[in-house]
């Protein structure tokens, strides 16, 4: 199982800037979204993820670069991932349950709760839609074999996660997965950043969530905030 640490960025000087806030997470280290657990959906796409938190929001930052683009979903709590998608799953504490934030490459967003793949409940749309979302979508030469690269980054409030006592996110425990998917693309594919052992794709089983430790923020870092 990997771990990771999600560190604390102090985005202050970014002053609510998102395109600032994305060059920040520019800095920080890049996890690969590599493993293709079914070999039949095999592709040459590659996908990573740079992740970080204020306390009072998780900042995550894809960057993609596949063969096809294609968009078909424009409704909030659609059916996104058969479009270009990236997605993170997680779950706070103990928790059995998990939430699935899932986001096309023009950043429409869908965000559901539940224990299992089944009988999951969305979060209100009003709420999903206070993600801020950042996108730069761009193509490179005809010769090169992969003709689109896009980025999305997110602020994503603490508010989001409603079915949670989540307070802060320093000092927080959770447990959670990374993806890139297309069920409708040209060639479908699902990639995960911690492995699956599943015999068909299958994002939603948590029992192969890596560990994810949120940065403390400590007592000076507060108050520089609280003065702000």
């Amino acid at each position: 199982m990997k771990k990771l640490l999600v560190p604390y960025l102090d985005i202050r000087k970014a002053a609510g800037d998102i395109e600032q806030v994305s060059i920040l997470l520019d800095k920080l280290p890049e996890n690969t979204i590599d493993n293709q657990p079914w070999p039949e959906f095999t592709n040459k796409l590659q996908a990573s993820f740079s992740i970080a938190h204020t306390g009072e929001a998780i900042l995550l930052k894809y960057n993609v670069t596949e063969e096809a683009l294609k968009v078909a979903t424009f409704e909030t709590n659609g059916a996104v991932h058969k479009d270009n998608c990236v997605e993170f799953f997680v779950s706070f504490g103990n928790e059995e349950s998990y939430y699935n934030i899932e986001m096309n490459c023009i950043g429409v967003g869908l965000i559901a709760y539940g224990s299992a793949r089944l009988n999951r409940t969305f979060i209100p749309k009003k709420l999903v839609e206070k993600i801020q979302t950042y996108i730069k979508i761009k193509t490179v030469p005809d010769k090169n074999e992969t003709p689109y690269t896009w980025e999305i980054t997110l602020i994503i409030p603490i508010a989001v996660f409603l079915h949670s006592d989540l307070k802060t996110f320093s000092n927080q425990t959770a447990q959670g997965n990374f993806f890139k998917c297309g069920d409708d693309l040209p060639q479908p594919h699902f990639y995960s950043w911690n492995m699956i052992h599943a015999a068909t794709p299958d994002f939603h089983l948590p029992k192969f969530f890596g560990a994810l430790t949120f940065e403390r923020i400590f007592k000076s870092d507060k108050l520089e905030q609280a003065k702000c």
